[in-house]
């Protein structure tokens, strides 16, 4: 008979699960701050426009793609690193379900990060909402989803990918939001974007 988790322990895992892609995240905003990589900094979509209006829009670039899957590839393969140099992995839980390297993992949770952000955009251009502005109507909601919509993208991969009870998935569901929230109002302080814009 398995004893229950506590509380904290449940919580450290799940912040075990997103660290990766937050790592990424942060890395990505390293890399727009000091404009690295400026050359990949297209819109992902490269002006093609449906209906009369941008598919995805001028903040969707392959630069974001690439700093994302990249930066949380390798922050995964340094995490199982340290995890098994521990001795962590059995006592986290957080093993694999699938025969995949810490790199392969990582790239998938980053890149279904950005996956995840293309279907919000794709429906505020049609919405005629400008790319990084917010609805005057229900902000706030629209807020919620432009931060939730990536942490949702990665939930496919932690899930299929690592052997994570359902609560310790929604637990680092609302973690991720949480931290997404915070590096968000950041990238405002440190001046990569602009709330007149």
């Amino acid at each position: 008979m398995t004893t229950r988790p506590k509380a904290p322990e449940r919580l450290f895992r799940a912040t075990w699960l997103i660290l990766p892609v937050v790592l990424g995240g942060l890395g990505h905003v390293a890399a727009l701050k000091t404009n690295a990589l400026h050359f990949l900094a297209a819109p992902i979509d490269a002006g093609a426009e449906w209906k009369g209006r941008p598919l995805f829009g001028a903040n969707k670039t392959w630069r974001g793609f690439a700093v994302m899957t990249g930066f949380t590839a390798m922050a995964s393969a340094m995490q199982a690193t340290v995890a098994s140099r521990c001795g962590w992995t059995i006592a986290l839980q957080v093993h694999q379900r699938a025969r995949i390297n810490p790199w392969a993992a990582g790239a998938i949770c980053g890149l279904s990060y950005c996956l995840g952000e293309l279907p919000n955009s794709f429906i505020k251009r049609r919405l005629r909402i400008r790319p990084g502005a917010r609805a005057f109507k229900v902000a706030w909601l629209q807020y919620l989803i432009d931060q939730g919509d990536s942490v949702a993208g990665c939930l496919v991969p932690l899930r299929l990918i690592y052997r994570c009870p359902d609560e310790e998935l929604l637990m680092a569901a609302a973690l991720g939001m949480a931290v997404h929230i915070g590096i968000d109002q950041l990238i405002y302080v440190i001046g990569v974007k602009s709330r007149r814009s």
